[in-house]
């Protein structure tokens, strides 16, 4: 890997604001662009693992108010399987709908170049390691959860996967739980991601600052950790001095702005 890698996750698919999330429309545009794009997956009653980032299907399908409102785990597959998810995003992907996990598998299954993270919500981990090794995609799959025992525990039942642990909230609470994760010594992780979430207005964005980050990046690249952060809304100018501090891994909700504003950024020789 060189220095000047970037390396960025397609938030939900594009967080809805790109592409209806969660889809393989989403998915594929990720690919296209260079990016990883990330599912969230859920459990149907009957044991259909798919994805879905909220807990019902009322944002994002078309599905009638008897069953919108319920939650998706209470649901069985062909409750869920008939609706659009495309349309109450844009007409132009009518006919989209919920994929099952196997659905996004098969379509990365032959292509080690498409990566996928799949941010765990309501799942078995022993049934989605049967379903990573039965389809044989376990090196394309970065699996993440806020929890860091959880992500450990699925590292010890797949093959191959990496695994990263998401931190959020105020900028107290993310160097906390970070360093809770530091004195575990980042045990079953790969990467960790901060969120970066808006600072009241100055010349810095975010919440975390500059400090922050580089203290976090130069203790997770001592620990052979990637460190990864999700600006939640940005500006060009806002992504290169985030480059120039160092950091590589990037999510993001709007991932043809974000790759426009990497391919602009110019790093020093």
């Amino acid at each position: 890997m060189s220095r000047h890698d970037v390396f960025w996750q397609a938030h939900r698919g594009g967080g809805g604001l790109e592409r209806p999330d969660n889809t393989l429309a989403s998915a594929r545009h990720g690919w296209q662009l260079g990016g990883i794009p990330e599912f969230d997956i859920r459990t149907t009653h009957d044991g259909v693992i798919f994805c879905l980032h909220d807990s019902t299907l009322a944002r994002t399908t078309n599905a009638p108010e008897a069953l919108r409102s319920r939650p998706a785990g209470e649901l069985t597959w062909d409750e869920i399987a008939p609706w659009d998810a495309g349309l109450p995003f844009d007409a132009q992907y009518a006919g989209e709908r919920v994929p099952t996990l196997a659905e996004v598998f098969a379509d990365m299954a032959g292509k080690p170049e498409r990566l996928a993270y799949l941010d765990i919500k309501q799942v078995d981990l022993a049934q989605l390691a049967a379903l990573i090794d039965g389809y044989g995609v376990g090196a394309q799959l970065i699996v993440c959860s806020p929890k860091r025992e959880q992500c450990a525990d699925l590292r010890g039942f797949a093959k191959g996967v990496r695994t990263m642990q998401w931190i959020g909230g105020s900028r107290e609470q993310i160097l906390a739980t970070f360093a809770d994760t530091v004195a575990a010594s980042f045990a079953g992780l790969d990467q960790v991601q901060f969120h970066l979430n808006d600072a009241p207005p100055g010349d810095w964005p975010w919440t975390l600052t500059p400090d922050d980050l580089c203290q976090g990046l130069a203790t997770c690249a001592a620990a052979g950790i990637d460190l990864e952060v999700l600006p939640w809304r940005f500006t060009p100018a806002g992504i290169h001095a985030l480059l120039d501090l160092g950091l590589r891994w990037y999510a993001t909700d709007e991932p043809t702005r974000f790759a426009a504003a990497v391919a602009a950024w110019q790093p020093a020789s």
